[in-house]
Order: structure tokens, then C-alpha cells, then sequence
């Protein structure tokens, strides 16, 4: 008998000492004297012991996109192409550039010479052009974009020409219709009509002796 009332006194203690634990925890998580509650600190979200909070999938949302700046295409193509240059890069480039210039230099002084001597031509009163400046290739040529540009520049004044026709027939068009009460249909038919059974004046025939 001494033994179950002995178990029975440890039991209850045991009971007791849960119930003041259970009493200091609710003290600490309870609020303080100033009213803010107790903070609780716990691990961060990307431990993997903890189960993660994701949201509902919602499709392009904010969270989904990617926060990293997209850099276009062209920086990313010009930084692979950009390589370091050497000093005999830069040489080559220098050789190429002088070069490009005598060629310019040479191409002006020979343009030149050509002008002067068909001011001289023309002075002396010829209005053809000279046989050697015919059988020159490179001024042939010359002629030939010449011809082209001022085929092309033909070709615009008549398009903008048509152009303007075209809008000033739908001017005169709109301003008829607006002055006459009849259909456009009606009175472009009418017009047709007078213009067709008029009386046309009598063109008298030459003689033989006029003639």
C-alpha cells in the first residue's frame, strides 16, 4: 500500500511541474507592461527544415519575374567582339586609312583636271564632249550614275505631280458634291451629255489654192 500512494505523490508532482512550465511559457509569450507583444525569432525560410510558404501560382505576377536587368543582345555582342588590339593592328589600320586617302586625293585632282578641260572645251565653243573623255571608262561610268540619279529624280516629280493631281481631283470632286444637290454619279453624266450633244462650231476647209 505504501508503494502506489508513493507512485502516486510522484505523479503528481510530475503533473505540477508541467503545469508551471506550461504557466512560464504562456508568460513569456503573453504582453508586456507596455502592451507590445513579445517577439519570437525563428529560422529563416530558407532552411530546409522548415516547410516554405509559397503562394497561389498566379501567372506574371511581380514575384515571378526575374528582379536581374536584361542587357540587350548588341552590348553583349559588341563586348564579345570587342578583342584587344595590338600595335600591329593599329599599324594596319593607320596603312589603310593613309592609303584610302591618296586614293581620295588622287580621284579629286583627276576630277579636277577633267573640269578644267571641259571649261576649255566649252570656251572654245564645242558642244560635244571630247573622244578621249568618250572611251574614258571611269567617266563613262561617272555618266551612268548621273543618268540614274536624274531618272530617279524624274521619276519623283512625277509621282508627287500625280499626287497632287490625284488630290486635287478629290477636292473638286467633294466641293461639287457639296454644291449640288444631285448624286456626283448624276451630274458627271449630265456634264457627259452636254458636253457630247452641243452644237460644235463649223471649221471651215481650206482650198487648194490656201494650200
Amino acid at each position: 500500500y505504501e508503494e502506489g500512494t508513493s507512485e502516486n505523490e510522484a505523479a503528481a508532482e510530475e503533473e505540477e511541474e508541467e503545469e508551471e512550465e506550461e504557466e512560464e511559457g504562456e508568460e513569456e509569450a503573453s504582453p508586456d507592461m507596455d502592451g507590445c507583444p513579445a517577439l519570437k525569432l525563428n529560422r529563416s525560410d530558407s532552411d530546409s527544415s522548415t516547410l516554405s510558404k509559397k503562394p497561389p501560382f498566379v501567372r506574371n505576377s511581380l514575384e515571378r519575374r526575374s528582379v536581374r536587368m536584361k542587357r540587350p543582345s548588341s552590348v553583349k555582342s559588341l563586348r564579345a567582339e570587342r578583342l584587344p588590339r595590338t600595335s600591329l593592328d593599329l599599324e594596319l589600320d593607320l596603312q589603310a586609312t593613309r592609303t584610302w586617302h591618296s586614293q581620295l586625293t588622287q580621284e579629286i585632282s583627276v576630277l579636277k583636271e577633267l573640269k578644267e578641260q571641259l571649261e576649255q572645251a566649252k570656251s572654245h565653243g564645242e558642244k560635244e564632249l571630247p573622244q578621249w573623255v568618250r572611251e574614258d571608262e571611269r567617266f563613262r561610268l561617272l555618266l551612268r550614275m548621273l543618268e540614274k540619279r536624274m531618272d530617279r529624280a524624274e521619276h519623283r516629280g512625277e509621282l508627287q505631280t500625280d499626287k497632287m493631281m490625284r488630290s486635287a481631283a478629290k477636292d473638286v470632286h467633294r466641293l461639287r458634291g457639296q454644291s449640288c444637290k444631285e448624286p456626283p454619279e448624276v451630274q458627271s453624266f449630265r456634264e457627259k451629255m452636254a458636253f457630247f450633244t452641243r452644237p460644235r462650231m463649223n471649221i471651215p476647209t481650206l482650198s487648194a489654192d490656201d494650200v
